[in-house]
């Protein structure tokens, strides 16, 4: 059993709490409501947000098959790298676009995630 997988699935489960308590209220209520965008972008957004929602439930369950199953290291190393990933474009976006303390909590996540991936894989 691998401590350091199930800690990063469990770090990924946090990031989805995060991502549905903070991203439900504060960013996809306010989108609909918009008058500024249009149907269409107000879908396409509103289906990348359970996309990404998604994602980060098959990167847990991932993390936790790895954590018991040595064949499943494949989904171990998807996790690891697609963590790493969303680490890598949250810092960028916080570079970019200075938002410090709204992507701030998805850097600290990913960032956490690829380590304990790292770590597990390491082992």
């Amino acid at each position: 059993m691998n401590t350091y997988f199930i800690v990063a699935g469990s770090l990924v489960i946090g990031t989805v709490l995060v991502h549905c308590i903070r991203g439900g209220r504060h960013v996809v209520a306010p989108m609909l409501a918009t008058t500024e965008l249009n149907d269409t972008v107000k879908t396409v957004l509103y289906g990348c947000w359970h996309a990404f929602t998604l994602l980060y439930l098959a990167v847990a369950v991932g993390f936790y098959w790895a954590a018991g199953d040595a064949s499943a290291l494949s989904l171990a190393y998807l996790g690891t790298g697609a963590s790493a990933l969303l680490a890598i474009i949250s810092a960028t976006v916080i570079i970019r676009f200075k938002q410090r303390f709204l992507r701030l909590p998805h850097w600290l996540m990913f960032s956490l995630v690829a380590g304990a991936g790292m770590m597990g894989l390491a082992e």
